[in-house]
């Protein structure tokens, strides 16, 4: 997964433990996206840095938080796919939906 996509994951730190976010978008309307960060997990303070970066890489792959396009293959956050695989502006251009 692309490396672009840490942008949508953040950090918390916690009494004895970090607080892993993710970035979604909701629409307040037609044009009014809104992020939101959902907490995805927390774990424990003392944890490895090579099993932290599991834990990212292991939450960027997730469907529930990002999506994946089948028409240009790119990633994009939960909120701005037009369905399971199609991101908006892909199906704009090949499906004719008006967003």
């Amino acid at each position: 997964m692309s490396s672009k996509f840490k942008e949508f994951i953040r950090l918390k730190r916690g009494n004895k433990k970090l607080i892993l976010q993710v970035c979604t978008v909701e629409w307040d309307g037609p044009h009014e996206p809104r992020a939101k960060w959902v907490t995805a997990k927390t774990l424990d303070s003392s944890i490895e840095l090579k099993d932290l970066d599991y834990e990212i890489e292991t939450l960027l792959s997730n469907p529930k938080f990002i999506g994946f396009c089948s028409k240009c293959n790119d990633y994009f956050p939960q909120g701005t796919m037009h369905s399971d695989s199609y991101c908006q502006g892909c199906a704009e251009r090949y499906l004719g939906i008006v967003h």
